[in-house]
């Protein structure tokens, strides 16, 4: 091995399961903050086990008892629910079938009393039932006011929609949440914001609708192949040439905010907890990146009730550092927020950047995320976190999610300033916006990113810049991977209970726009499992009842538009050798979307009284 692919290997993080790690280290993605106890239940993996299992059971008798009354007459070539379909329009897709299955079952499994499931159920199927017949009147009323016949498809496809829209609703109606934060909303969505987000909207209708006309043949071969579903192209190329189109609005924008020369006084803070394996390469690379930056870096290092040498190793590397000034710090509280908070009660400097003690940070790093604060309006900065490592199947479907999510969704939502959170690994904050926003949030999953919720709600921006690369451990088993999704999960629900009075509000767009659509996209992703599993069973076992569904859009939730994406992205950013590994991505969508159901299930829900059974506080008053 050569010189420079020696010191390469030594700084990059150390894999937690060397044989010479101890046992408290290869837990640590396991702390304080992975489940709080007032918002979640630490429940065992076979609960979600026993949901499939059971939502196999009671999808074969819905499907059965379908099949039977077909057979028998009464449905005639009605599949599904239906009221007011199209005359001599089959419904046979059972979309609708499918939501009050998933529905009945999700609610069963909640950890809470039966009452409190009872009512979460009624709440769904009572809004399934509203939507159904609202999409299906309004259909009814467009044939009977223009003549004009709506696809029965299409309305099962809005009612599906408004579904993913209803499921947040109801959970965050339920389960015990977070409470709204009490800083004011005072910002503003700039009219160039919504400019810059409807644009690229509008030009991704027409182009897809244009694709529709004019390269049919096209279109047709990759509905065939499975690469489009079996819809038309309109609902899967919309998003995408959305994202491609704001974008490049984004690349632009970024470079425009990357060319200013700006290089203030920097606080680093490093909150650790039994990070002795790692905090060395921590803090050496960040004395590389002080050294290339033209400003101070002060480097708080913020050790937090460890175990180990924590404190020790620190020292010495700060004591090694010839580019930064550093103090070690202890915070007896445990938690990564109470030692953030710790961690800026000592700091003075006007800006601060908050580093995970596995982050590897690239040289160029500070001065490239530092330059974009040259806007006043400019509230928090991130950037790219590339996984260490690409030998395990958690390292690779990792790298891939990292450049199709940040490398691409990030840069745009940038475009139109609609970053709902910027990853806490490596955050750099505007301190005098941090101090107006408030502290960082304890006792609640996803603290980064309502931080900088709340930065957006006072009318700064938050922004992603790829070239600010740092590499970070990944999880390296089932249950580590397990934990940092059930956290990373939960954060949606906990976020958005906090950001509630500012949901679907004009105070920013991720507010307004991404983090409803983030709820939305939750709900999509819990149930992308349980959709491939019921779809099997009706080509598998009931196909003669429902021909109307084929295998061609059924793979395609699995392959489809999501490779073909996977594959651009890692091309734009130059990152070919991705594209070896977004097989196992898409394999591991699904796993995404079993931790996300478990996520869900996981959520506290208090259990219930009785309509007739008065609470114990009435009941006190009474007397």
């Amino acid at each position: 091995m050569n010189a420079r692919g020696a010191a390469r290997r030594a700084s990059e993080p150390q894999r937690t399961d060397a044989p010479d790690v101890p046992q408290a280290v290869r837990n640590h993605y396991r702390s304080v903050d992975s489940a709080p106890v007032e918002f979640s239940l630490d429940r065992p993996a076979s609960v979600v086990n026993g949901f499939f299992v059971s939502f196999v059971a009671l999808g074969l008798l819905v499907l059965l008892a379908v099949t039977l009354l077909a057979r028998e007459g009464p449905l005639g070539d009605h599949r599904d629910v239906v009221v007011f379909g199209a005359s001599g329009d089959e419904t046979l897709i059972p979309v609708r079938l499918f939501l009050v299955v998933f529905f009945v079952v999700f609610s069963l499994h909640l950890g809470t009393n039966a009452w409190r499931r009872a009512l979460v159920l009624a709440e769904l199927c009572a809004g399934l039932i509203v939507i159904s017949l609202a999409v299906d009147t309004v259909a009814l009323l467009i044939r009977r006011l223009w003549s004009v016949d709506v696809p029965t498809v299409d309305q099962q496809a809005v009612s599906a929609v408004l579904a993913l829209a209803l499921f947040p609703v109801v959970i965050l109606r339920n389960a015990q949440l977070p409470d709204p934060v009490t800083t004011p909303a005072t910002g503003v969505t700039s009219v160039s914001a919504w400019l810059r987000f409807l644009a690229p909207m509008v030009a991704a209708i027409v182009l897809a609708r244009v694709i529709a006309t004019q390269a049919e043949p096209v279109v047709t071969w990759l509905r065939d192949v499975a690469l489009l579903g079996g819809v038309g192209p309109g609902v899967f190329l919309v998003q995408q040439l959305f994202v491609l189109l704001a974008g490049a609005i984004g690349v632009v924008r970024i470079g425009m905010s990357r060319r200013s020369v700006f290089a203030p006084p920097v606080a680093v803070i490093v909150p650790a907890h039994n990070e002795a394996h790692g905090i060395a390469r921590t803090i050496a690379a960040l004395d590389r990146a002080a050294g290339a930056y033209r400003g101070s870096v002060r480097l708080y290092v913020v050790e937090n009730v460890s175990s180990d040498d924590t404190a020790a190793v620190a020292q010495n590397a700060i004591d090694a550092s010839g580019n930064l000034g550093g103090t070690l710090l202890s915070c007896r509280t445990p938690g990564k927020a109470p030692a953030l908070n710790y961690g800026l009660g000592h700091v003075e400097e006007p800006f601060v950047v908050r580093i995970d003690a596995d982050a590897v940070i690239g040289e160029n790093c500070l001065r490239d995320t530092m330059r974009h604060f040259a806007d006043d309006r400019v509230g928090a900065v991130g950037g790219m976190p590339l996984p260490a490592h690409t030998g395990t199947f958690i390292d690779r479907v990792r790298y891939v999610e990292v450049l199709v999510r940040h490398g691409f969704h990030q840069v745009s939502r940038t475009g139109y300033d609609g970053i709902v959170g910027v990853p806490g690994m490596f955050t750099a904050i505007r301190r005098s916006a941090l101090v107006q926003a408030g502290p960082i949030a304890q006792g609640i999953n996803g603290e980064d990113t309502d931080i900088c919720m709340r930065l957006s709600s006072l009318g700064y921006r938050c922004l992603v810049d790829p070239a600010a690369q740092y590499r970070t451990e990944t999880p390296d088993s089932w249950a580590q991977l397990r934990e940092q999704r059930l956290r990373w999960f939960r954060s949606t629900y906990h976020v958005a209970a906090r950001q509630r009075h500012v949901l679907l509000h004009g105070v920013s767009m991720a507010s307004a726009v991404v983090l409803p659509l983030g709820l939305v996209n939750s709900a999509r992703r819990a149930m992308l499992a349980p959709v491939l599993v019921f779809a099997l069973l009706v080509l598998g076992v009931f196909s003669p009842t429902f021909h109307g569904l084929h295998w061609q859009p059924v793979l395609a939730v699995v392959i489809g538009l999501p490779a073909l994406v996977a594959i651009v992205v890692s091309f734009l950013l130059r990152r070919p050798r991705a594209v070896l590994y977004v097989p196992e991505y898409l394999a591991f969508r699904l796993v995404r979307s079993y931790f996300t159901l478990e996520a869900l299930l996981s959520l506290r829900f208090l259990p219930l009284d009785p309509p007739w059974r008065s609470r114990p506080a009435e009941r006190a008053a009474d007397r």
